[in-house]
């Protein structure tokens, strides 16, 4: 068994970034051996999940989280030793969307199936996660012992499936979901898979029809009190004729925060030897766009929460806007490499700018337009050469030229209060 034991020196190193940003025990030395030395003690008496989980609402679901930190160095502990035991690990999102791009380029006829599965972390049978944790005999009795006493838990206040918000869900979903993508991936007609969470897409020849599809998932693996949906705005399938083309229709589909537009025509490449792909255009998807600008608004209502927005209020509005419309470091705590994020990091696969310039646009009319009610309200409490300030923010400069910024892990918290 491939696991670290659950004592306090280990528990120590299972602190994650995230955690820094909203547990101030963790940040310092002294108080984290603390933490863990009763992370130690609660383990052995069977109670670490006592009381130490809470419910929140996110996009309207439910979803919870750990209120206790010894509860949440166990909870890092032993979702790093299932994954140590397992091998599970999520797709790198940058990675998957370069070969899916490349796949969408080739000339070829091919079909594009997009899968969405309903109500995904609710829908496991924790029951049957433990009878193959069990069978496998892969886990140590420590660690299944500490997993049956969270389920207990779960049990106790009512949650669902594997709770969703907690890390543990990620790696038991992806653990419980290996058969099905193996599945899947080793289908005679399918050219590419891929799978984040319960989103799914698959590229397959035109073989692979929707009705054939749907009898092959009928027998694919899926744990069995799952379902897919059968509409939906991630539910796609496209035939996509081979290029170039005067009669096809040009196709558009979204995964992953990008929309992909997959045109007749074809473009030349390659510079010693030229050859011939599809033109696909990438663009940031919609939903994102309006993310974004809710973001926008929300940032600025709390910088007016009092009307007059004093110094502090604008200095963190702008850390605001910095952390939206740049790029940025979140450094690891652990052996784990340093991950860059921001506007450009997020969407570097875009080749379709007309989404950032509409952000831009409408950053602009809020500081100095005149129709919208927040935009008064913005002209009311800022004075102009505080907007004009302000102004310096741009989307389509932070992508070009790959702005960036450096925020701390209490600005990280400071600024995410606005819309969490």
């Amino acid at each position: 068994m491939n696991e670290k034991a659950y004592i306090a020196g280990n528990l120590r190193k299972a602190v994650r970034y995230r955690n820094l940003l909203k547990i101030s025990e963790f940040k310092h030395p002294a108080t984290l051996d603390t933490v863990a030395v009763n992370s130690v003690f609660d383990i052995n008496n069977n109670s670490i999940w006592t009381a130490a989980i809470s419910n929140v609402k996110v996009k309207g679901k439910d979803a919870w989280m750990l209120n206790e930190p010894k509860a949440i160095l166990a909870h890092n502990l032993l979702v790093k030793n299932i994954e140590r035991n397992y091998s599970t690990r999520c797709n790198d999102r940058k990675f998957t969307i370069q070969l899916l791009l490349s796949h969408l380029k080739d000339c070829y006829n091919y079909s594009v199936h997009r899968l969405d599965v309903k109500s995904f972390y609710e829908s496991f049978d924790r029951r049957e996660i433990i009878r193959k944790l069990k069978s496998d005999s892969i886990l140590s009795k420590k660690s299944l012992k500490i997993l049956e006493a969270l389920f207990e838990e779960l049990d106790s206040i009512g949650v669902k499936g594997l709770p969703r918000g907690m890390g543990i869900s990620s790696t038991l979903s992806e653990l419980m979901m290996n058969n099905f993508d193996v599945k899947l991936k080793s289908m005679k007609e399918v050219l590419f898979y891929a799978r984040f969470v319960d989103d799914i897409i698959v590229i397959s020849t035109p073989l692979l029809n929707r009705n054939l599809m749907k009898e092959r998932l009928q027998d694919s693996s899926l744990p069995l009190t799952l379902e897919f949906h059968t509409s939906g705005d991630k539910v796609t399938f496209e035939q996509i004729e081979k290029a170039p083309s005067k009669q096809a229709k040009e196709i558009s589909f979204d995964f992953l925060g990008y929309q992909f537009n997959i045109e007749r025509a074809e473009d030349s490449v390659g510079r010693n030897i030229e050859f011939k792909r599809r033109s696909v255009k990438v663009s940031i998807a919609k939903n994102k766009i309006k993310k974004i600008k809710k973001r926008i608004i929300c940032s600025f209502a709390a910088a007016l929460s009092f009307n007059r927005a004093n110094d502090a209020d604008i200095q963190l509005l702008n850390k605001r806007m910095k952390f939206l419309s740049k790029n940025f470091l979140l450094e690891s705590s652990s052996s784990a490499p340093n991950i860059y994020s921001g506007i450009y990091h997020n969407y570097n696969f875009i080749d379709q700018y007309e989404g950032l310039k509409e952000l831009d646009n409408f950053y602009k009319n809020l500081l100095f337009g005149n129709r919208s009610r927040l935009s008064k309200r913005i002209k009311r409490s800022l004075a102009y050469s505080t907007r004009k300030g302000l102004a310096k923010h741009s989307f389509e400069r932070g992508f070009q030229n790959r702005e960036f910024c450096r925020l701390s892990y209490l600005d990280f918290k400071e600024i995410k209060r606005a819309w969490s």
